[in-house]
């Protein structure tokens, strides 16, 4: 004991402050590349001091199981199971190390098995199947411990029978204080060590080894985090943390950031897989959080479960059981009334039918078996009577009662066949059980009805240019995170004269080559009123494209329900009767339309034009470059450089409209123009602005091919303006504003203007946008938004930013 003492308070709190507890299931160490993950795993997102507990690889538990069974039986199956055991274990081994640490380890493997030989002849016995049991998670620490030193990383593994202390018992009895003195021992002299530490196994006060039962290493992480009085374990599991209902018999479910303690244990107790009720019994629970997160996919969301009581009401899980075992007992037979009440199982549900002289008692169906084999002890007159045919279905969430959801889950059970309604005595759940097997279609639309805030969008996206698929691109990089959010998927992608629909949602992995093979010929308006068949929640529109065509149909699109986000200027710079017209049927129909990337690509001059106005100050002047375009064919002219060869590179860059008198003329610009001045409440149109083209009158009108071949024709002029700028030691910029003054009087032009050499509007890098906003609070000293304003990925950009800020307005208007 004296050297255990030699542990400071200070140290001992030291650990609890810095070190967290992180826990590896079986499945997460199957092979050889899930160690790998799981070493990258403990690198990038475990401590230096962290401690990791580990459970036996793959099925290696099952293997020992059968192996101690297959000796008890003639011939030689046990040693054939034992070679194969070898293999995999040995085969980890050589394929993730190398050098001396292949050597030494591959050396105490070999150590190992010829210990596992010799009791299998005979030669040595070992009188406990916990000691074999044991072996799996030994295996498991010291691969994952020296597979850590291969990468460089400071690691040592711990057998937890060398600290864990317990009283033998059918769930061993730890003895805290010896436990965690030893723990502390052995790691608080060593910070900056990772520590891979034996889940599952302990060792009684003579040294036999135990095993600690079912979730044995679940339940181990816990307790060494309890031990060590740490703030945090994390439960990397193969699922994104808790779900609304489980994943495997629902579809639509999401995952849910935080739970109570309380909350989880009910989940535990109603026999939800995700964590087994043992795991909480060491937790402080005022200071401890356990974390739930997937190995497999580490930025996905996880499960914090913690005191977060004091939250509203909710029903926040659907849970279930398809079979249960259920016990009916007459009320006259005392005996065995009181056998049940006294069992140590605590049953799902129970309650008393005094008109009946009957109790009933509910029992998951795992524990079918134990339960049957206490009555065979106690019922020897066979007089309890076991019915079949019920399931179980539940509603968990902090103070259920007083829950939307609960009211919804009694309506929705009242269509079933329900045999009893019950809530938990703590008000954390409410379970229905079912005189029927409870198919996984019933379940789904329970689901559906209870938790709405978990929609599905169905996204349609018009136009496949470069905008288009640059965005279907990143969406598809962006998908599991937006998925956490809502079920987004593309069910329909076209071009001008082509549509590719499936409502199942499209697969964006070749979608190029599969629209050449799958799409068909379409009629936009007629499909705008077949899309609300489409089996989703919400629809949005993505229109790509800059064709007035569609824009004139935004109308029909907002009636058919859809929302809208749009890249498209041609509605948002209408005519006034017909942008007032395209606003009043949007606000009919309470649909969004988000056109950020409509002015500055991927700026977030909208959202901020919005913020000002909501906070309640007044736009009074915005001005600045706001074409891209022109940004670029101006940093880059000079009288070393024709124009025409400048508009012909942007061209071939992907900068210009396809036709570059869009540019040029100023007609984008205007757009633009009209699209702000509008945001913050302006009326303006076409004509209420000044502007001056830079298109020659002759080549205002001709097809675009001889345009492009003329303009050369534009050369002389320009560089007259350049050498004109020059003799007052300023350049030529295409700039654009409005002014509001204090009777709301605007004022707009677009046209060339003469900008001194030290002005910030003329040394922009080439392509940059810059939006000079002054405001009532921003009078002497503007707000100045600048950055990149043309290019098919910054673009893209925006409309992931649109499409994010509408899944955030539909999730806010389902709560």
């Amino acid at each position: 004991m004296t050297a255990v003492s030699s542990v400071s308070a200070t140290q001992a709190q030291a650990v609890a402050d810095n070190v967290q507890v992180h826990k590896f299931g079986g499945s997460s160490l199957a092979d050889a590349f899930c160690y790998r993950r799981v070493a990258r795993i403990v690198t990038e997102y475990a401590g230096a001091s962290d401690l990791v507990v580990v459970s036996a690889a793959g099925d290696t538990t099952n293997r020992i199981l059968a192996i101690i069974a297959a000796r008890q039986q003639p011939g030689d199956a046990a040693a054939i199971l034992l070679q194969q055991l070898r293999q995999y274990q040995q085969g980890l081994i050589e394929e993730l190390l190398s050098g001396d640490l292949l050597a030494q380890l591959m050396a105490l493997s070999e150590q190992d098995f010829n210990r596992w030989q010799r009791w299998l002849d005979g030669e040595e016995e070992i009188s406990r199947n916990a000691e074999l049991l044991a072996y799996g998670e030994l295996w498991s620490a010291r691969l994952l411990a020296c597979l850590l030193k291969k990468q460089g990383i400071r690691a040592d593994w711990i057998d937890a029978r060398t600290f864990l202390t317990a009283d033998d018992a059918p769930e061993p009895l730890i003895r805290v204080e010896m436990s965690r003195q030893a723990l502390l021992q052995r790691v608080a002299p060593h910070t900056g060590t990772r520590f891979i530490v034996t889940g599952f196994i302990a060792r009684d006060a003579e040294g036999n080894s135990l095993i600690l039962g079912r979730n044995g290493s679940d339940y181990s992480a816990t307790l060494v985090g309890s031990l060590l009085d740490v703030r945090q374990v994390t439960i990397w599991k193969d699922v994104a943390g808790v779900y609304s209902a489980d994943p495997r018999k629902v579809e639509r479910v999401v995952s849910l950031p935080t739970l109570d303690w309380r909350e989880a244990e009910e989940l535990a107790r109603l026999g939800s897989p995700v964590l087994h009720p043992r795991t909480f019994q060491p937790v402080d629970r005022e200071r401890m959080v356990i974390s739930v997160r997937s190995s497999l996919k580490v930025e996905n969301q996880q499960t914090r479960i913690g005191m977060y009581q004091h939250t509203e009401p909710r029903g926040k899980v659907l849970t279930s059981l398809a079979d249960i075992a259920l016990y009916r007992v007459e009320l006259s037979d005392k005996a065995l009334v009181d056998a049940f009440e006294s069992l140590d199982l605590t049953p799902l549900v129970s309650w008393t039918e005094a008109d009946k002289q009957q109790s009933y008692y509910a029992f998951h169906q795992n524990h079918q078996d134990y339960v049957q084999s206490w009555l065979d002890r106690v019922d020897k007159q066979h007089h309890v009577t076991q019915i079949n045919g019920y399931s179980m279905v539940a509603l968990v969430g902090n103070r259920i009662q007083e829950s939307d959801e609960y009211a919804e889950f009694k309506r929705q059970l009242g269509e079933q066949q329900l045999r009893k309604l019950v809530v938990s005595e703590r008000g954390d759940s409410v379970l229905g059980l079912l005189e029927q097997k409870l198919d996984n279609r019933t379940l789904n639309r329970l689901h559906s009805q209870l938790f709405s805030y978990r929609r599905s969008l169905g996204v349609l996206v018009v136009g496949r240019g470069n905008i288009g698929s640059a965005w279907l691109q990143l969406f598809n990089q962006q998908r599991e995170r937006i998925s956490q959010m809502m079920d987004v998927r593309i069910i329909g992608i076209t071009n001008s004269k082509r549509l590719w629909l499936d409502y199942n949602g499209i697969e964006l992995h070749d979608w190029q080559q599969d629209f050449d093979r799958l799409a068909r010929p379409y009629v936009l308006s007629e499909l705008i009123r077949e899309l609300p068949n489409a089996p989703y929640d919400e629809l949005v529109m993505m229109d790509m494209t800059d064709a007035t065509a569609v824009a004139q149909l935004y109308p029909s699109f907002f009636a058919n329900g859809l929302h809208i986000i749009a890249a498209n200027k041609r509605a948002g710079a209408s005519s006034e009767a017909q942008y007032r017209e395209i606003r009043t049927i949007q606000r009919e129909y309470k649909r969004e339309w988000l056109y950020n990337t409509t002015v500055g690509a991927g700026l977030p001059l909208n959202y901020a034009i919005n913020d000002l106005r909501n906070a309640g100050d007044e736009i009074r002047s915005i001005s600045g470059i706001f074409s891209g375009t022109m940004s670029w064919l101006f940093e880059n002219f000079n009288h070393d450089v024709k124009f025409s060869d400048l508009v012909l590179e942007a061209k071939q860059r992907g900068y210009t409209e396809p036709d570059p008198r869009e540019d040029l003329s100023c007609q984008d610009i205007v757009r633009k123009l009209l699209i702000l001045a509008r945001e913050i409440g302006l009326r303006l149109d076409w004509q209420d602005i000044d502007v001056t083209s830079l298109v020659p009158e002759a080549l205002r009108d001709v097809p675009l091919q001889e345009f492009m071949q003329r303009l050369p024709e534009m050369d002389d002029a320009m560089l007259q303006m350049y050498k004109k700028a020059r003799l007052d030691s300023r350049v030529p910029r295409l700039m654009a504003s409005f002014t509001v003054d204090k009777q709301d009087h605007v004022k707009a032009q677009v046209g060339i203007e003469y900008i001194r050499d030290d002005d910030m509007l003329s040394n922009l890098i080439p392509g940059e946008n810059i939006f000079v906003i002054y405001t009532d609070w921003y009078s002497e000293m503007p707000l100045v938004i600048s950055g990149p304003g043309a290019g098919k990925h910054v673009t893209a950009g925006g409309v992931q930013s649109d499409l994010n800020q509408l899944l955030g307005k539909l999730a806010a208007s389902n709560q």
